[in-house]
Formats: C-alpha cells, sequence, structure tokens
C-alpha cells in the first residue's frame, strides 16, 4: 500500500522539482549562459576520487542528476543546489571516509526526493 502511494505521489513531486518555481529562492541559473551541467566527467560518468565503497554510488547519483538535468526533468537551480550538497559528500569520499560519505549522500538523495 504505501509503494502505491509512494509511486503515485513520486510524478508530483517530481513535476514540483522541474515546474520552475523557486518558492521565492532566488537561483544563480543565467539563461542562455554556460550549462548547468559542467565539470561532471567524463563519457563514462564523473571521476569521484576515494573508496569505491562511496565514490561508486556518489557516481552513480551524479550521472543520474546529470542525465535528469540534461533532458528537463530537473530544474537548473534544484540542479545547481543538489551539485552544491554533493561536494562535501564528495570531499569526505576522499578522504577515505566512506561511512560518512554513503550516510552524507543518504541524506541529499532523500532531500531531494531520490532513494
Amino acid at each position: 500500500m504505501f509503494r502505491l502511494f509512494l509511486a503515485a505521489g513520486l510524478p508530483f513531486l517530481l513535476a514540483a522539482c522541474a515546474s520552475g518555481d523557486t518558492g521565492g529562492y532566488r537561483t544563480n541559473a543565467a539563461p542562455g549562459g554556460p550549462s548547468v551541467i559542467s565539470g561532471s566527467g567524463s563519457a563514462d560518468g564523473p571521476m569521484i576520487a576515494g573508496p569505491a565503497g562511496c565514490a561508486g554510488p556518489i557516481s552513480e547519483y551524479q550521472q543520474i542528476i546529470d542525465r535528469d538535468a540534461e533532458t528537463g526533468s530537473l530544474n537548473p537551480g534544484v540542479y545547481n543546489r543538489v551539485s552544491t550538497d554533493l561536494e562535501p559528500v564528495k570531499r569526505t569520499c576522499a578522504e577515505g571516509r566512506e561511512a560518512d560519505a554513503r550516510n552524507q549522500l543518504a541524506s541529499v538523495k532523500a532531500r531531494y526526493g531520490y532513494r
């Protein structure tokens, strides 16, 4: 029952993210400026430093949000906020603190409706 509720509500949540409404917050995305997808790594995915136990999941999530932004499913302002929130997670992973990085990644995913 919960999964059905979650599956029915997820499209509305994602639509709200892609609607362009910033809820009164200003974004730094400049129309016609450089792409919001910058520094995402190679064609195979972003290069994330650190142990595979955290670098792999971070890289996978980065690919997902990059793809969502490229297809217009993720608002550029939201993409920029997610990317900003991922920076400390990447640093934690690069420092070798795998468990901390995975916990931080789970928090970022939950904050933006990904699992």
